[in-house]
């Protein structure tokens, strides 16, 4: 009866330590995974990639066709409400390309929020810089000026739209190129910042009637032009930092819990 007690007791101890395994795994922390969707094994869909694309490369676009009188400026808002609507359909649905261009939303209206902050007070406490979007919401309503609307082409077209149109291309290019966005994303996004910059220049000095429909540039309206964009471009770098830095840190703290895992499994398994 002794040795059948110490038996008894022996494996009563020894349950425990089988078991303990087990609830290790369990307290074991796991990240917060990013969405599924940024696999680069998720296929891309072409359609929403340029539906996403043309929703928001329209509002920045327009502005030129509207100065050389091929797209009236009350046409490109009839086109642009519907891909605002379909762009928001996809966001709420929470595709791969439309994760991409919501982040790309965020990051567009703090962007152009920034830029602001340096535009606005040029443009009303001194002379160096005239504030022409009243006259854009105009160009809308068909009317001499219009401050609300002009503004909110500004934000949710442009900046929102222009943040887009960039999260949606970088979101193929991790698809197919990820090393390019990966190593210098702040870099990779004022390039971005440079390049509309130049496309805003181009408009103005290129276009028969750019200068009388936006502004003069003169050397100051360059600089600090130049600035606000290159202020939005570390915007949307910081943004897309963010999201490459937690894509590398849910991948490695993935490899580490499973390699933590696996004698534990190995564990349980000899236990049965």
């Amino acid at each position: 009866m002794a040795l059948t007690e110490i038996v008894e007791q022996t494996e009563q101890t020894e349950q425990p330590a089988l078991a303990q395994p087990e609830s290790v795994r369990r307290q074991i922390r796991r990240p917060v995974p990013l969405p599924r969707l940024l696999s680069p094994r998720e296929r891309t869909s072409w359609l929403r990639f340029g539906v996403l694309m043309a929703a928001g490369a329209l509002p920045v676009t327009a502005i030129p066709l509207y100065i050389v009188g091929v797209l009236p400026m009350s046409w490109a808002a009839l086109l642009v409400i519907p891909l605002m609507v379909a762009k928001a359909v996809l966001i709420k649905r929470g595709s791969s390309e439309g994760w991409w261009a919501g982040q790309g939303m965020i990051a567009g209206l703090v962007g152009v929020t920034a830029y602001d902050g340096l535009r606005l007070p040029m443009a009303y406490l001194t002379d160096l810089w005239p504030d022409f979007i009243p006259r854009l919401g105009g160009w809308i309503t068909e009317t001499d000026s219009n401050v609300p609307v002009g503004y909110l082409w500004r934000y949710i077209g442009d900046g929102g739209g222009i943040g887009v149109a960039f999260f949606v291309f970088c979101g193929a290019l991790m698809k197919f190129w990820p090393s390019l966005v990966r190593s210098r994303p702040v870099t990779l996004a004022i390039g971005y910042g440079v390049f509309v910059w130049l496309g805003l220049i181009g408009t103005v000095v290129l276009l028969p009637r750019g200068q009388e429909f936006l502004f003069v540039p003169t050397a100051a309206i360059l600089v600090l032009s130049l600035l606000g964009h290159l202020i939005y471009g570390a915007v949307l770098g910081l943004f897309l930092a963010r999201i490459v830095r937690r894509t590398e840190a849910t991948k490695t703290t993935s490899v580490t819990t499973t390699r933590r895992t696996l004698p534990t499994q190995r564990t349980a398994s000899h236990a049965k």
